[in-house]
Formats: C-alpha cells, structure tokens, sequence
C-alpha cells in the first residue's frame, strides 16, 4: 500500500529499512511468522488474503426460442496481490479440486459404509486478531469496546442474541459483524 504511513523524521538523517515478505494462507500471528534468530526485525501480524470483497449478479436471458438460460456476473476487489482473474481462477481450481477428491473417494468407499463426520473450521488463529482490523462503523466498534470486546477471540464468546443484548447495539450493528466476521475471517456465528 503506498499510502500506507511508515514513519516521520525529524532531522535529516539517512534511513536504512529491510523488510521480508512471505506468501501464506489465511492469518498468522507474528509469534508465529518470524524464526528467534530473526529478533531484529519488527514482527507484524499477517494477513494473507487478497480478495477483499466479491459481489454477484445473476440475469435471466431469453433466447428465440423462449428458454430461459441464466448470465453470472462476478465483481471482485483485491488489494493488488493479484488481480481479480487469477483470484477466479484459483477459486474454480480450488472447487474443482475439491469436488474431484469427493468423486474419487465417492467411487473408493461405495462398499462401505462411512460414519458421518462433522467438521469445523478451527477458529484458533482468528482469535487474537484486534476489532479493530475488522474495520467495522464507528457506532458498532464503540459498542463493543465498551463491552470490552476487544479481539475476535472476545467477540466469539457472545451469541447472536446475547451481541443484541449490548447497550446501542441494535440489529444493524449486529448485521455489519456478523457480515463482516463471515466475508473477512469465514465464520458464522450461531
């Protein structure tokens, strides 16, 4: 980000900086990023995640015949990383990959008869992450430091209802989280 603030100086002096980038998955802390050996460097949490929003158009379209077949259009913002054609890209390998595994181990196991298995997304890594990344609206964010929610790991230990229950914090304020907490980190509450 090139507008991102770095720092101010006061005198005229020359400033030597390194940085190192990584490319990962998903979020890690900065206790996790960097090597003991690597002390000099100021540690930063991560986030890797270059879609920032996706948004979706479906549109019905009649051909002479008077069939109806259906048009998708897709919107994607990233933050430049990459560019919104090998996010979709990916996305559909991703998919296909996933549904190819499914199939294969569909036809493997058709004799045998497999114990239904629940799976969950472990939300362990999200749960240091400060509200403040959330980028939430002032009244909401407000709301919850004033109830002293102060990481994601806070604010997963409120129900729905018992978020609604908050002093000022009313149905849309508890729309935008729950919104927010699905499109940015993909967990729902319930």
């Amino acid at each position: 980000n090139p507008n991102h603030y770095i720092m101010t100086i006061s005198t005229s002096n020359i400033i030597e900086i390194e940085f190192k980038f990584e490319y990962g998955v998903g979020y890690k802390l900065a206790s996790h990023t960097f090597l003991e050996e690597d002390e000099n460097y100021l540690q930063l949490d991560t986030i890797f995640m270059p879609v920032q929003k996706v948004d979706f158009k479906i549109e019905n379209i009649y051909d002479t015949a008077n069939n109806i077949t259906e048009r998708l259009f897709l919107d994607i913002w990233t933050n430049g990383s990459i560019l919104p054609n090998e996010a979709i890209k990916s996305a559909a390998q991703i998919t296909i990959d996933l549904f190819t595994l499914l199939l294969e181990n569909e036809e493997t196991n058709k004799s045998n008869t497999l114990e239904p298995k629940t799976q969950s997304i472990s939300i362990e890594p999200y749960t240091n992450i400060a509200i403040e990344e959330l980028q939430l609206s002032v009244r909401a964010y407000n709301c919850l430091k004033k109830a002293q929610i102060n990481t994601v790991g806070d604010l997963l230990q409120y129900s729905p209802e018992k978020l609604q229950e908050l002093k000022n914090f009313g149905r849309k304020s508890a729309a935008e989280v729950f919104s927010t907490l699905k499109d940015k980190l993909g967990i729902i509450l319930k």
